[in-house]
């Protein structure tokens, strides 16, 4: 007879409880903003009840986006990041994303596992809208399994980011979907007459999406009044053959 390791009996609770909970919990989906972005994704929008995952130059700009969409909503929004990261929240850009300062909880790991410990946790109850990871180190395949699960389990919505990382070079995840979003100049159509900040006008890719047939690019910009994403140009997307 096999004997369960911890983290395979934990995984398993998780899975039981998982199929065993009502249908009527399941939390949804979020929009983008942008009808041809939520198109693309199979439930219209970024599963709730689930992990995400974003690399690229403007990972830490995403992640501040979707968590001023969870302000809105009155959720608080959960943020870890490891001790060893040199990564530091600018207060300021955060609340250009529409983060409310009160709704946001940042807490300074010292070890990855004290990460993800919180991040589990967090994931399987209902009280936060959205547990955000930054680890200093790719996550391996279990444990982004172990992260999914816990969101299924509880209805939240989780992000990894992946800094300084490429699609190439990134580990297997069981995570949803795979973003990668780069900065880029203003395409001179700004929506802030003309004064839009580069930092602000993403190449946002979908790598990777659970039951999506193909990956895609856009070209957006982000809308500081209307704390929303805009299409940067007509021809907003191309297909780029089937996702990983």
């Amino acid at each position: 007879m096999k004997v369960l390791k911890k983290d395979e009996i934990r995984m398993l609770r998780a899975r039981i409880h998982h199929l065993e909970r009502p249908k009527e919990r399941s939390a949804g989906v979020l929009g983008l903003g942008i009808e041809t972005l939520d198109k693309a994704l199979p439930n219209g929008g970024l599963e709730k009840a689930a992990v995400h995952e974003v690399t690229g130059s403007s990972a830490g700009g995403f992640a501040a986006m979707l968590a001023g969409k969870f302000c809105k909503t009155g959720k608080p929004v959960l943020w870890c990041v490891e001790a060893a990261s040199k990564a530091a929240l600018y207060g300021p850009g955060l609340v250009a994303f529409g983060v409310s300062p009160d709704q946001l909880i940042v807490v300074h790991c010292r070890t990855v596992a004290e990460m993800l410990w919180a991040m589990e946790e967090s994931l399987r109850e209902e009280v936060v809208g959205l547990v955000i990871g930054e680890p200093v180190k790719p996550l391996s395949l279990t444990i982004s399994r172990r992260l999914q699960l816990a969101a299924e389990t509880g209805g939240t919505m989780g992000l990894i980011l992946c800094h300084g990382k490429t699609e190439g070079v990134l580990a297997p995840s069981a995570a949803t979907t795979r973003w990668q979003v780069d900065s880029m100049p203003s395409l001179g159509r700004g929506i802030l007459y003309g004064k839009l900040r580069a930092e602000t006008s993403w190449r946002l890719g979908l790598r990777r999406c659970r039951g999506a047939e193909q990956e895609y690019n856009w070209d957006v910009e982000w809308d500081d009044a209307a704390y929303n994403l805009a299409l940067a140009t007509d021809a907003g997307y191309r297909g780029l053959g089937a996702a990983k």
